[in-house]
């Protein structure tokens, strides 16, 4: 399951790349990075029953951690700049982008004491072996493993609503709902116990990645088709302007 993840991934990231070299949109510009650890992350929890447990594994982990806390909110930014792309009049000002980059930093630093203080534990559930920031009844590989507490997720909370309300406003205005159902699917295979237990949350994260993506395609592709027909009247005018010498 976590490899096809990582083939999804790297499919949109792929995609992703394309887009960014034939436009230079800059939604892309904050995507790319954090897109391309989650293709890491995924491998690294699919590798886990090859590897097994040891140091290996226990560095390949580290990356992505560390890729989730610096990077995961920057599809807070992506968000804002899919607004101005979109062409909502308040994302065209530079306060409201400082306000995007704002909170992302915000959570960018409520984040940076794990760097020094969080530990990872192995962890066994279902078929896989891996390390994780929390050990549950759940996901123990031992009846006297001690349980560890994990740390409420700010960040990705929040995220996860900015890129809905993001999606909600692309819905009611381009008619485009896909963003928003990305946004949607990753909080609830994130937050529902039935979901999480599952490790769907993976899948989620390909939902809210894609939608983001897709929606700078979909908005790109309309102002590319747009354009032409802007054009029509003008050069129709010019053709029934009379010449003069």
């Amino acid at each position: 399951m976590f490899l096809f993840f990582a083939i999804a991934q790297t499919a949109l990231f792929v995609w992703a790349v394309r887009l960014w070299r034939e436009t230079c949109a800059k939604p892309l510009a904050v995507i790319l990075v954090p897109q391309f650890f989650l293709i890491w992350d995924n491998l690294r929890v699919a590798s886990g029953i090859v590897i097994g447990f040891g140091e290996p594994l226990y560095w390949l982990t580290w990356p992505a951690f560390w890729a989730h806390w610096l990077s995961g909110c920057w599809l807070i930014i992506a968000s804002g700049s899919i607004l101005r792309l979109a062409g909502f009049e308040f994302a065209q000002t530079r306060i409201a982008m400082g306000a995007f980059c704002v909170v992302t930093a915000a959570l960018m630093l409520h984040d940076l004491p794990l760097f020094w203080t969080k530990e990872i534990y192995p962890v066994c559930e279902y078929d896989l072996i891996r390390y994780s920031g929390s050990v549950t009844e759940a996901n123990r590989c031992s009846p006297d493993q001690v349980l560890v507490q994990g740390e409420f997720p700010l960040a990705p909370v929040i995220t996860c609503f900015v890129v809905i309300g993001t999606g909600i406003a692309l819905w009611i205005r381009k008619g485009f709902p896909w963003m928003a159902v990305g946004g949607i699917v990753m909080l609830l295979t994130a937050a529902v116990p039935a979901l999480n237990r599952h490790r769907l949350d993976n899948l989620g994260e390909v939902f809210i990645k894609g939608g983001a993506i897709l929606a700078v395609w979909f908005l790109i592709r309309k102002a590319g088709a747009q354009a032409p027909r802007d054009r029509a009247p003008q050069d129709q005018a010019a053709r029934q302007t009379p010449a003069t010498n």
